[in-house]
Formats: C-alpha cells, structure tokens, sequence
C-alpha cells in the first residue's frame, strides 16, 4: 500500500496545479501491478485486500476499484483489480492526508491574484513559493506595494516603513526577486546588480570602498573608507587633487598595493564596477583596472569600460600570463565572456580571452603575481614619476 500511496503522492502537483488553474485531471488514475501468475493465490488475496481496505467504498473517500477477471491455470478465474483511479479533489487529497496542504496553497493564490489578478497561470507554475506560510506571502505582497508607491526609496530594506520581519529581505530575496520579476517590474530602477541595487534599496554591497595611495594629499579628509557612488559623485572636491585611480578586484591586492603619487585606489569586486559610472569625476580621470587573468575578470573588465571607455587594464596581459606560468591552475567555477562584452575589449584583451578558453579555464589570480613585479609595473604604467629616486 506505501506503492500506492507513492505513486499517488506524485501527482499531487499535477492536482494542485489543477485546482488552481480550474483545470480538472479528475478521474485521476494510478496504474497497479497485478502479482505474478505464479504467485501462491494468498498472496493474490492479501493484495486483493489490502487494495479494497483503502479504497473509497471501504473508507468514504480515496480510490475507486475497476474489477477484471484475471483467468490463471494455477488458480483458475478470479476477480482482481486492474484499475485505480480518483473521482474528484476530495477523495485524491484525502486518501493523502493533504487537504490543509492544498487549502493553504489556494488561500496563498488567492492573496496572491488579489495583488495581482494576472497571477493565476504563474502561481501553478511556481508551487514551492504557493507552499511558503501564508504570512510569508502576506509580508511580500506588503513589502512590494510599498516599493510600488514609493520606488527607489535609498533605504537599507531593514529601514522600510513596513511592518515585516527585520530579516524577511535577505530571508525571502528569491520569492521577492520572482514577484518583481513577474508583476511589479515597475519597482526596479535597473535589471542588473543584486536584488537591492535593482529596486533601488541600500546594502552593505552599495558601498564602495576606495583608498587613497598618496598619503600626501590632504584634501581627502580620511585615506580609506566606504561610501555610496551617489556620495562619491556628490563630494568630487575630495578627490580633485588625485589624477589616476586603479580599480582591483580582489580585496587583498587592494589592500596591498603600493603607494602612488596623486592615485587612489577602488575596490571593484562584482557589480561594483557597474555602479563607478555614476561617479562623474571618475571620466575626468586616468582610470586603470587590474584583476585576475581569467575569464571572469575581462567579464568584469568589460563591464568597467561600458561605464567608463577609456578605462585600461594592467597585469592581465599574456606577458605577466606567461611570467606567472608557475602559478597558473585550473578553475572549475562556470565563466564566459559574452559576445555583448567582448566588443569592449582591445584585440590584446580579446586574444588573451581566446588563450583562456582555449585552456579550458586556467587562471591566474592577482594574489599569486610576485609582489615585487606588481609594484615596479604600477609605478611604470601609472606613475612612472615614483621610479625617480628620492
């Protein structure tokens, strides 16, 4: 009987998806194993048993039973079941005990097409969401009509005047991602970056981090700190006196790097660098980008230069490639440079791409450069004038 009950488990989303919709699988059948001919006849009739115990004419609710005469020449004719099958919702989630299950599925549907009247077909195609605790549902659908009235609010989501969770944001980002993505695309201020950059909300990785690497420039009143690029834009006074900026993309490299007449440094992991478009002073500037010799790194490199054109790369060239050979290693990690990126390459950077794919995903990260060779190319490619002796 567990069988049974198993196969009939399985069709449950079929049935859920059903009610939802409006569309009915009902009869509803579940195929059945006869026992082997050769099968002494009590087995015969302890499956015969078992099957009618569970039935709908034994218990009020569950299956119907097809009968057929089963013609055997060890135990000549007998009546057998030959098919199972469910007249209607009721018996089906009975029999499985999953009538709550499916009420609370429909109770989240209905919250949901209230909000969204389109939701319907969406909702069938998405039941592990419809499974979440109706509250869960509720806080969502509170959350993303505020953002609906109120976009881009420049709030963290733990700030919101909504009355949700502290933590149902970073608890619930895929459900919240999937119902902006399907009913309120009007909340997003952008289709790239996290979830936050995207509705236009604040996070830890909104900030940029930047350092400066001449400590004798005295009109930036902090030499390493963290702050929005709106505030970047906004405060372009502080970094007047600076005239090359290097952007990195792994922290400690960034941490390490040496220092450099009239450059700052910036932290450009991830979708950092899509954000430094937004700082207007950064195009006024000599702008260098430096991450690891992979394929993610030229995707990132990219992405820096369709903000900022005139950006160039540094120690990610086939020469330091080479000169690294001992440290080059496999990454396992999915990477690409796609088509659209690639035409912000130099026909250098495109071949150092093609090299790359070649080899099937050999990389060499920043971290693994001799440290000696970094600091003589920075001070030769940006400031060759901190090669003089002093």
């Amino acid at each position: 009987m567990d069988d049974l009950r198993n196969k009939a488990a399985r069709k449950l989303n079929e049935v859920l998806r059903g009610l939802i919709v409006g569309d009915s699988v009902f009869p509803l059948p579940i195929r059945i194993a006869k026992p082997k001919t050769t099968a002494p006849l009590s087995e015969w009739r302890a499956i015969d048993s078992l099957i009618r115990s569970q039935s709908r004419e034994s218990l009020g609710f569950g299956y119907t039973i097809e009968w057929a005469t089963v013609n055997s020449k060890r135990h000549g004719k007998n009546e057998f079941p030959v098919r199972l099958s469910f007249a209607s919702a009721d018996d089906f989630l009975k029999y499985l005990g999953a009538e709550h299950e499916a009420q609370a599925v429909l109770a989240n549907v209905t919250r949901l097409c209230e909000w969204a009247p389109s939701a319907r077909t969406w909702c069938a195609e998405h039941l592990p969401l419809m499974r979440k605790p109706a509250e869960t549902i509720q806080y969502a659908i509170k959350l993303l009509t505020y953002l609906q009235a109120n976009p881009a609010p420049g709030l963290y989501p733990r700030q919101l005047p909504v009355a949700v969770p502290t933590k149902f944001f970073e608890q619930e980002r895929p459900l919240l991602s999937a119902l902006v993505q399907a009913f309120a695309p009007e909340c997003r201020v952008q289709t790239e970056g996290t979830l936050e950059e995207q509705l236009g909300l604040m996070s830890k990785e909104s900030l940029i981090e930047f350092r400066s690497l001449d400590p004798t420039i005295e009109s930036l009143p902090f030499g390493h700190a963290m702050a929005t690029a709106r505030e970047l834009a906004e405060k372009a006074h502080y970094f007047e006196a600076f005239e090359r900026v290097i952007v990195v993309e792994n922290h400690v490299p960034f941490l390490t790097l040496p220092h450099l007449p009239k450059t700052i440094a910036i932290m450009g992991h991830g979708f950092a660098v899509s954000r430094l478009g937004r700082v207007g002073w950064l195009a006024a500037k000599h702008v260098y980008y430096w991450g690891d010799i992979d394929l993610s790194g030229f995707g990132i490199l990219a992405q820096i230069r369709a903000a900022l054109p005139t950006v160039e790369s540094i120690l990610m060239d086939a020469e330091t490639f080479e000169r690294c050979r001992a440290y080059q290693q496999p990454h396992s990690a999915e990477q690409q440079v796609s088509e659209a990126q690639q035409i912000y390459l130099t026909a250098a950077e495109s071949a150092m791409v093609r090299q790359l794919q070649a080899l099937s995903g050999i990389r060499v990260e920043q971290e693994q450069i001799d440290y000696t060779m970094v600091q003589e190319t920075l001070r030769r490619r940006i400031a060759p004038e901190a090669l003089t002796p002093t």
